[in-house]
């Protein structure tokens, strides 16, 4: 189900949309509502990430543990 929201955003906000709306030819609520979800998603990764790195018993690894990994995955 699908509600409305109203908020206010600064003119240099809105020239920045209209913009861009312009020129990806995507409506405005289009792209202001994927922008928030991409914010959200990236939002709850983070959150993860924080809950993870306060866990004493998960592991991590390296950057370069990761890419030999993938090396010998190849």
């Amino acid at each position: 189900m699908r509600k409305n929201i109203s908020f206010s955003l600064d003119e240099e906000l809105i020239k920045k949309i209209n913009e861009i709306s312009r020129v990806s030819e995507r409506t405005k609520s289009w792209l202001v509502k994927n922008a928030i979800e991409n914010y959200l998603e990236e939002i709850k990764d983070v959150e993860i990430a924080h809950q993870r790195s306060l866990d004493s018993e998960d592991s991590f690894i390296s950057e370069r543990e990761l890419k030999n990994y993938l090396k010998e995955k190849s």
